[in-house]
């Protein structure tokens, strides 16, 4: 995702077969009902590398949901992603993307979720590099607790969760393809409309378009939820 910090990391490391770094996310969640079963809403947040100050980002995609049943819910949405580095290249993609989510089964205190998302991507590059378009899937298999207490109400839950991402068709020019992202989180709730969760990401990219490096991404996560 951060194609300008990786190409300058993978111009001054030729010779590594693998890459390491450390990113903090911050985002916001906005959800708000406007009709039976639909929702309008979508997040935003910045991005920045913790393993050095060469480049930030910001994104937003705004989104349109309907819920069909308290299981089923499907959205589709938009989104932008400027990447800005001080030394190297920037860039900026604009995707479509299309949700199908499944909230089933319910097995005691753990509720299982599964969620389908096709992703239509185009990227624009500065320093005269090719643009570029990608499709690809995702499937997220999750697992969020009921709430329960630590020493006071029950405003606390967990959550953890395996996200393969699968390219479907040939790759057009991307400097950088994700493999996996493994998710844990612990949320609390703090009134009926807000809810704020920290996370811990482990991510696999590979760099297939520069020398096929590997990249490992430990991702630190602030996220806000509210709904309006």
């Amino acid at each position: 995702m951060i194609l300008a910090w990786l190409t300058e990391s993978t111009c001054q490391n030729s010779n590594n077969l693998n890459l390491n770094q450390t990113e903090l996310w911050g985002d916001m969640t906005l959800t708000e009902s406007f009709a039976d079963k639909w929702s309008i809403g979508g997040d935003f947040g910045l991005r920045s590398s913790l393993s050095n100050n060469n480049w930030w980002q910001f994104y937003i995609r705004p989104n349109i949901n309907y819920e069909l049943s308290p299981i089923y819910s499907f959205t589709f949405g938009l989104g932008t992603f400027s990447t800005f580095s001080r030394q190297a290249f920037n860039t900026w993609e604009f995707r479509i993307y299309q949700d199908a989510n499944i909230n089933w089964p319910k097995i005691g205190f753990f509720n299982f979720q599964h969620r389908v998302r096709i992703e239509q991507r185009f990227f624009n590059y500065t320093e005269g590099i090719p643009n570029s378009f990608s499709v690809r899937g995702r499937y997220l298999l999750g697992v969020k607790t009921d709430n329960f207490s630590l020493g006071g109400a029950k405003n606390w839950n967990g959550f953890m969760s395996l996200e393969p991402f699968i390219p479907l068709g040939k790759e057009s020019g991307e400097l950088r393809a994700n493999n996996f992202r493994w998710d844990t989180a612990i949320g609390y709730q703090i009134n009926q409309g807000l809810r704020i969760e920290v996370h811990y990401i482990l991510q696999s990219s590979d760099l297939f378009s520069l020398s096929s490096l590997s990249v490992v991404d430990h991702l630190f996560r602030i996220r806000v939820f509210k709904s309006l």
